[in-house]
């Protein structure tokens, strides 16, 4: 059992003038406390002294002080008085989120680079977070930081504001009226800092495997790679539904398109029958391979849930692996449509594609027989067996019906019209 969680995010916030309430309740009160927190967050008294020769080689700061804006950079007296007046401005209409981030005594010390933690912590982490929060544009966001070392537990003051309307409220922008963050906010901002303090011990590796899997089950589906699968003729079954796939495309006047993306098909029977032929690829011809992916992303889901233990929050964000596999799963659709549609030629009646088709006939209805027997059998040119027809005549008839007009050519497509003899 985990005594203390690695992050502790407490959060509170000042209300613009538009909100009045009771702890604020003149506009006043608003700015005095906006004020105060710029004064208070680069207290020198509060400074990380052991830090200083570390970060600029400097005894003192003069010029620096112990604030950081968006950019990762400390921020001078004079931009500390500049970004007071705007925020007199932003305060008219905008909250003010105030939070603190803290660790156990010499955790942050002991476990990350700490002038690297804090360029990213300003670069990725918080922008990450005001995103998640529901923020349009972090560009629209004023934020600053500062790490307080007057305490046992080293801790960072966050505070940030909108400068103009940017947060989503269904299909448009306004200001964030709602003042406190959700537990599941605060719970993702958690776990996403505890992420880049152990991320390079641990979950560069995992992503690495995950990658590869990535990259190894694309080749699958990727025509210029040996391990293409989807021109795989032994598979009567898939081949099959893939050539139903293709008629379709054409019927609908798809087929003209040099690149098809699945999510823009508006065919619901296209659609189904794409991802039929994924699943019983994925499930059956890619079974091993396919859970070698799974693996990996059951390592990093494990991972995510390891941040959540140490955190003692009960809350995980799963949003890479949904779009991990979101990614690989639009990948194998996309790459089936195309293969569909490129390789599907309704001006030749391929004897391929003919003999496929009646041995498929016969496939289905002897569930027992297997697809070697059933072609053998089919392609017999034993004069006795007289169920089966002989090679030659049916690629002499094929040879033939390809020279024929136009006319001749439709009045035999239509004996495979049926779309039993492309699926099961």
């Amino acid at each position: 059992m985990i005594d203390t969680a690695k992050v502790v995010v407490v959060n509170d916030f000042t209300p613009s003038y538009k909100q009045l309430n009771s702890k604020y309740p003149t506009k006043s009160k608003i700015y005095n406390s906006a004020m105060h927190m710029f004064d208070y967050f680069s207290n020198e008294k509060k400074k990380a002294y052991y830090m200083l020769d570390y970060f600029s080689g400097k005894l003192t700061k003069e010029k620096e002080m112990n604030i950081i804006f968006e950019d990762g950079n400390y921020a001078t007296k004079e931009e500390i008085e500049k970004r007071k007046l705007e925020y007199t401005k932003y305060i008219e209409k905008s909250n003010i989120y105030k939070l603190i981030i803290s660790f156990p005594e010499e955790y942050l010390e002991n476990s990350v680079d700490i002038r690297k933690f804090e360029k990213e912590l300003m670069l990725v982490i918080i922008p990450r977070f005001l995103k998640y929060c529901g923020f349009k544009d972090v560009a629209k966001i004023s934020y600053q930081v500062s790490l307080h070392n007057d305490t046992d537990n080293k801790h960072f003051h966050f505070s940030f504001a909108e400068k103009r309307p940017n947060y989503k409220i269904g299909d448009k922008l306004d200001y964030r009226y709602r003042g406190m963050l959700t537990l599941k906010e605060l719970a993702f901002f958690k776990n996403e800092i505890l992420h880049h303090i152990k991320k390079e011990k641990i979950y560069t590796q995992l992503l690495t495997n995950l990658n590869k899997e990535v990259d190894e089950f694309k080749s699958y589906f990727n025509k210029n790679d040996k391990n293409f699968i989807l021109n795989d003729k032994a598979n009567i079954l898939i081949e099959n539904k893939i050539i139903r796939l293709g008629e379709l495309l054409f019927e609908r006047n798809l087929s003209g398109k040099d690149k098809i993306k699945y999510n823009s098909l508006k065919s619901k029977e296209i659609k189904n029958l794409t991802r039929d032929i994924k699943n019983q690829i994925l499930k059956k011809e890619l079974k091993n391979q396919y859970r070698g992916f799974q693996e990996a992303i059951d390592n990093i889901n494990e991972y995510y849930k390891s941040l959540s233990k140490e955190n003692r929050i009960k809350i995980s964000d799963d949003t890479l692996l949904k779009n991990k596999k979101q990614y690989l799963d639009n990948y194998v659709l996309n790459a089936i449509v195309n293969y569909a549609n490129n390789s599907y030629n309704p001006k030749k009646i391929s004897e391929d594609n003919l003999i496929q088709s009646m041995v498929l006939k016969t496939y289905v209805k002897s569930k027992s027989t297997t697809k070697g027997e059933v072609l053998k059998n089919y392609l017999s040119n034993v004069p006795n067996n007289k169920q089966f027809i002989n090679k030659y005549k049916v690629r002499h008839a094929v040879k033939n019906i390809n020279y024929e007009l136009e006319e001749a050519m439709k009045e035999f497509d239509k004996l495979f019209e049926s779309s039993k003899d492309y699926s099961v």
